[in-house]
């Protein structure tokens, strides 16, 4: 499938079947089905940061209510659902708390107060050890793509593959597949600093789907896109989307907003002022 031409509608579910999406044996399209049940749910919510700890993206744990200690409210009584197979863009100003609500569904932090539910389990009371197999069934998007740099193309969507085990056999088949529906079939040997932008983007969504993920979240993932490229990369969510895949975009691109109108989740001050 060649992407480079927008108007070229060969599509992934066209590929693997749009009624039984099949990958490596596994299919796609049955396996998200939740029975119309919420995706996410959030309860009042508050998630703070310790003072000095640093804004979201780096390494930040909450506030653990220790007497005396100042912390940062970046979340400020959330609450909000999402059901299965939903799209929503999260937008507001910088500072608005997007990125730590994303974080939160990443399950990168948890909350300091309030309820957080993603894929059917109560992260505010799951153990440990629960979290690493549901954060394999959530994909994440960056503005700044974190490809691997000492690795090609391949190995960066393949890598989360390879780090569950999967045999190598069962692995080419697939990562070829996603090479050729993001549009680069023919760049799998070449390293993360030889693509453009746009490319390394459509890298980092395939390695982020590779996992078959029920919910993929996408921090900004247009941000360092000229408009053609934004074009491109919201067609392959919207085509996830499409397939039943819950998906979530933070975005300042209001243009990207009005051509793909949608549910929107607003954000002001770490509270959310707009959800419709």
């Amino acid at each position: 499938m060649q992407i480079d031409d927008i108007n070229t509608r060969t599509s992934l579910c066209k590929h693997y079947n749009m009624k039984q999406v099949c990958v490596g044996g596994q299919s796609w399209h049955t396996r998200v089905q939740i029975d119309g049940r919420c995706m996410i749910r959030l309860t009042d919510i508050i998630l703070r940061y310790e003072a000095g700890a640093g804004r979201p993206g780096g390494v930040t744990v909450p506030r653990d209510r220790r007497a005396g200690q100042e912390a940062v409210t970046v979340l400020n009584g959330i609450s909000l659902e999402v059901p299965q197979g939903g799209f929503r863009w999260l937008l507001g100003p910088s500072g608005a708390g997007k990125s730590s609500l994303l974080r939160l569904l990443h399950l990168a932090v948890r909350p300091s107060a309030g309820s957080l539910e993603v894929l059917g389990l109560d992260i505010t009371r799951a153990r440990r050890e629960q979290l690493p197999r549901l954060r394999q069934r959530i994909g994440m998007v960056f503005q700044d793509f974190r490809l691997l740099p000492h690795l090609s193309a391949y190995d960066n969507v393949a890598l989360p593959q390879r780090l569950a085990g999967r045999p190598e056999a069962e692995l080419r088949a697939e990562v070829t597949e996603l090479l050729r529906w993001v549009g680069l079939s023919g760049k799998g040997d070449v390293s993360p600093a030889a693509l453009s932008g746009g490319e390394q983007q459509r890298i980092a969504i395939a390695r982020a789907v590779i996992n078959r993920p029920d919910l993929l979240l996408a921090d900004e993932p247009t941000g360092n896109l000229d408009d053609a490229q934004a074009q491109k990369l919201m067609w392959l969510l919207t085509e996830l989307n499409e397939m039943g895949t819950t998906v979530i975009v933070a975005t300042h691109n209001e243009h990207l907003v009005a051509e793909r109108p949608a549910h929107v989740l607003r954000l002001e001050e770490g509270r959310k002022v707009a959800d419709g």
